[in-house]
């Protein structure tokens, strides 16, 4: 018997719905050489053995192995590679490798994110970046057709900011747009100064090629700026996604949240949003109370300092839909005319706090800083 072929053959691809495919294939062929073969005996002489083996595994998030054990995605090594990724750990039990992604580059031309949890630093983080007038632009791709938000999270964020809490000119201005809006008021706003720890989400529209950009305009002050933010993609139908038109948003029973720049201990002027937040099973309204946390003051959104106001209208105020009044402002958080801090609850289904700072006068305003906690259904 005379062996014509013997084929080995081991193929790696990855398909459109980013699954990995492992194909493997063993083709054996056989035939028998004779002057005095018939037509059944040919029949015989060629064979086919097949073995098809399917190894998949999703790009889903996984933990890296190098230091801070940063967020990465899980891929083969070889496309981890073509896509200037850095592998760090294994995942998929082996089969694949758990890929990260930074850019840190100087600024001046616009630097292109088209990765899933990607993180954007400064120039030569973590040492801060002392070089004034430069506009660094990162453009987010639309890496798939159903992407729906963009989460930023400030793992480090310090830029300059005024005394009077206005961003740009001579300090800095942290800038999202999005294809979603045009309006110069839309969410997410301006925003600059302490933000590490806080975090923006931004709606990106279903249709370009773009999602979104995110630039960070260093001021003419000088001055140092740091920043390392992590971006994460999330589709129509990922329920980790926000409402829409909401700029943070928390989930949990309890937590804390404050407005941006708090943490710097000025107000920021001109910024309207929304803080959402999850209504969790069982659970029915939301109640606040400032943070235990007294520096900076926990709540100050405008004078007189140490009294409760609920007519808040020309005044930087937080929105909150309670029984008796639909504004909080003033020194303290509390029912209208109260000299001290007391909780605030919403009303039943309402989940929702809404920022409203005024565009000048917010000069030694410091904010707020506030603790939440869901309340169940009675």
């Amino acid at each position: 018997m005379l062996l014509h072929g013997l084929y080995f053959s081991l193929l790696f691809f990855l398909t459109a719905s980013t699954h990995l495919w492992l194909f493997c294939s063993l083709v054996l062929i056989g035939s028998v050489a004779s002057d005095n073969v018939n037509n059944s005996t040919n029949a015989r002489q060629k064979r086919l053995f097949s073995i098809f083996n399917v190894v998949t595994f999703k790009n889903d998030p996984c933990t890296t192995t190098g230091t801070g054990n940063l967020g990465g995605t899980c891929m083969t090594s070889s496309e981890c590679a073509s896509k200037s990724g850095s592998a760090s750990g294994n995942c998929a039990a082996g089969f694949g490798v758990c890929c990260l992604f930074i850019v840190s580059e100087e600024c001046g031309s616009t630097i292109t994110i088209n990765q899933n949890c990607t993180y954007i630093r400064n120039n030569g983080n973590p040492t801060p970046d002392m070089t004034a007038g430069q506009t660094c632009t990162f453009d987010f791709k639309r890496i798939c057709d159903n992407l729906c938000q963009i989460r930023l999270d400030f793992r480090t964020l310090s830029t300059l900011v005024s005394a009077t809490g206005t961003c740009g000119t001579a300090e800095d201005a942290v800038t999202v747009s999005s294809p979603f809006s045009s309006s110069a008021n839309a969410f997410p706003p301006t925003v600059c100064g302490s933000l590490t720890g806080q975090h923006m989400y931004f709606e990106t529209g279903t249709s370009g090629d773009s999602a979104g950009t995110l630039s960070i305009a260093k001021g003419t002050g000088a001055g140092s700026r740091t920043f390392d933010i992590k971006a994460t993609y999330y589709t129509c139908d990922n329920l980790a996604k926000a409402p829409p038109g909401c700029t943070q948003y928390f989930t949990g029973q309890s937590g804390s949240f404050q407005s941006y720049n708090h943490a710097g201990g000025q107000l920021l002027t001109d910024q309207l949003y929304k803080n959402c937040f999850r209504q969790e099973l069982g659970f029915c309204r939301l109640s606040l109370t400032e943070s235990a946390t007294q520096t900076p003051d926990p709540f100050l959104l405008s004078a007189p300092d140490a009294i409760a106001e609920s007519t808040c209208d020309p005044l930087s105020h937080i929105t909150v839909m309670t029984p008796t009044a639909a504004m909080a402002c003033g020194g303290v958080l509390g029912k209208d005319g109260d000299t001290g801090p007391a909780t605030v609850t919403t009303t039943s289904g309402s989940f929702e706090v809404g920022v409203r700072s005024l565009t000048a006068g917010t000069a030694g305003i410091t904010g707020f800083n506030l603790d939440f906690e869901q309340v169940a259904c009675a």
